[in-house]
């Protein structure tokens, strides 16, 4: 399951560039996930990132940065 969050914009001009890490946008991921793992879903997470600062960061300090922000989503939403 790809796991991404969008910023405050209109629809319209979201695209694969304009997605954030988890917990920095307004995509309501806690009632999200809770919904997919009431369902039953327990498979992985997939956090996919095109805006250029993500793809030309640092990679080590990104996935910092993914993980710390995610995994808080995560809990926020019971699912770790």
């Amino acid at each position: 399951m790809h796991f991404q969050d969008v910023p405050d914009m209109p629809r319209e001009l979201l695209e694969q560039t304009t997605r954030v890490i988890p917990g920095d946008g307004v995509t309501p991921l806690v009632k999200i996930l809770r919904k997919v793992a009431d369902k039953g879903y327990a498979g992985p997470l997939s956090v996919e990132l095109f805006l250029p600062k993500f793809q030309q960061g640092d990679p080590f300090e990104v996935a910092r940065e993914i993980r710390q922000k995610a995994e808080a989503v995560m809990r926020q939403a019971r699912v770790i």
